[in-house]
């Protein structure tokens, strides 16, 4: 009997200290980490601060960079948020419209990215998954989370540094390795903006289709149908867009990828009767590398510039500024463009 209540005694002092140093490196953690959310900041402040969005988009990384409303809000007054966020996917886009569907304006328009892996899965393995799709727990209601798990909510939320991974080293006192700039740098490597937007193209053209089964899932596709029927059901008016690429990115992808990417999109426009417009290869943008931040995104010049374009050539566009007075919100009239 001693002896039992000996061990019972020391199993308990040995979860008290392993839940002790759990709290102290998860304190310690929190003070030192970078966020690794802080795209999904935005999000925090809807509630506060809008209430009658009257333009926005939807979309991963290319919509983030590639719509740049403060002409429209500063400017004119209009109401717009962009729900766009690294690597998100329709399914996603899908709960971020269910989550905030109160937020929108009787008379909206939205804007759909699609992009060449709009239809394939972003990641290769369920870490990656995890690690991708933590920052909607920060912000989205457990019930509109595909494929809600408790346990990447608790560790999101209370206990970080359980999936602090190769970030763990911040914990710790760190050595400075000092690097000269020849050993730095590769010299056989040229440093102009062409060959640096080459090699990132080349990087996220395989990251995106290498180790991929199927390039246009099934999934994907109901998931586009799913949000194109919440818009007609909600009044929304959507307009599918492909952002625009640099030449480097889109001549990677074969003609017969674009032609299979193509045909499905034309049919889910066909389908839904959706207007949908193709930036991807247009020469304004794809030949001017001053207009990009990388291969395959556009920098704030590109995007204020992007916006001119579709405002002149998306008929939806340039009909629902026309018909649709600004609600006013965010005008600044000292803003200058």
């Amino acid at each position: 009997m001693k002896r039992f209540a000996l061990f019972t005694a020391k199993c308990l002092i040995v979860c008290l200290g392993t839940l002790f140093l759990l709290f102290a490196l998860n304190k310690r953690y929190m003070q030192v980490r970078e966020n690794p959310y802080s795209d999904a900041n935005k999000f925090h402040f809807i509630k506060s601060t809008y209430n009658d969005i009257q333009i926005c988009n939807l979309g991963s990384s290319h919509g983030e960079y590639a719509f740049y409303y403060d002409g429209l809000m500063k400017g004119r007054g209009y109401e717009c948020f962009n729900f766009a966020m690294s690597s998100q996917t329709y399914d996603y886009d899908y709960a971020i419209l269910s989550m905030y569907q109160q937020y929108f304006s009787e008379q909206c328009l939205m804007f759909i990215p699609i992009s060449y892996f709009s239809f394939n899965n972003e990641v290769t393995n369920e870490e990656e998954a995890q690690f991708l799709n933590a920052k909607y727990y920060t912000f989205l209601s457990p019930k509109y989370i595909p494929g809600y798990n408790p346990y990447i909510d608790i560790i999101t939320h209370y206990f970080p540094v359980l999936s602090a991974k190769e970030e763990i080293i911040k914990l710790f006192p760190t050595f400075s390795l000092k690097v000269s700039a020849a050993e730095s740098q590769n010299p056989k490597e040229d440093t102009g903006k062409e060959a640096e937007f080459r090699e990132k193209a080349k990087n996220r053209y395989h990251r995106h289709m290498d180790d991929k089964e199927e390039y246009f899932l099934d999934e994907r596709i109901h998931n586009l149908y799913d949000i194109l029927s919440f818009c007609k059901e909600n009044g929304i008016t959507a307009v599918l867009i492909t952002t625009p690429y640099t030449g480097l990115y889109s001549e990677l992808f074969s003609e017969e990828y674009k032609k299979e990417f193509s045909g499905i999109v034309q049919t889910i426009a066909e389908d839904t009767g959706t207007p949908y417009y193709d930036y991807s290869e247009d020469v304004r943008f794809a030949n001017n590398l001053e207009y990009f931040s990388d291969a395959d995104h556009l920098n704030t010049d590109g995007a204020a510039v992007f916006m001119e374009v579709i405002e002149k050539e998306v008929p939806e566009f340039g009909e629902f500024l026309s018909r649709t007075k600004p609600n006013g919100k965010g005008y600044d009239p000292k803003w200058k463009e």
